[in-house]
């Protein structure tokens, strides 16, 4: 980026060193700059993505959260409705008022994606969609 006066090209000037100092900080632009640069890399390395994935795990409205929040459910269950006491309502609220809940169940989610979906951790390191070379992940 090059600015078309002195001010701006002072203007741009700081930017880089904020851009500097802010890569280490998670979610900033400079981390998000250095994320692109990773794929990029590892696509330059590698080749280009087969595969582009968005997880969503919808924590309020599964039980494994009301579980994680402490309430009285029968987890061994999952297909007879385990929290079949509990309103979408009931849930919601539960998530509201325990966040942790909700954030265990999200890395629960994810983990078990990524070990069991993708296969690192299966024997052979075999997934869904056979051996995975490589994945990234990013948490907004």
């Amino acid at each position: 980026m090059k600015g078309r006066n002195e001010q701006e090209e002072a203007i741009v000037k700081l930017l880089r060193h904020v851009q500097h100092v802010d890569e280490h900080i998670e979610g900033s632009m400079g981390n998000v700059s250095v994320m692109r640069e990773e794929i990029r890399a590892l696509s330059r390395s590698s080749g280009t993505p087969s595969l582009f994935f968005t997880l969503n795990p919808a924590d309020g409205h599964n039980p494994i959260t009301s579980f994680l929040a402490g309430k009285d459910i029968n987890i061994d269950a999952p297909f007879n409705n385990p929290d079949s006491r509990f309103t979408s309502t009931d849930r919601l609220k539960t998530l509201a008022a325990n966040p942790v809940a909700g954030a265990k169940f999200f890395h629960l989610m994810v983990d078990e994606f990524i070990g069991e979906f993708l296969g690192t951790k299966r024997p052979g390191k075999h997934g869904v969609f056979g051996r995975v070379k490589h994945f990234y992940g990013v948490v907004e």
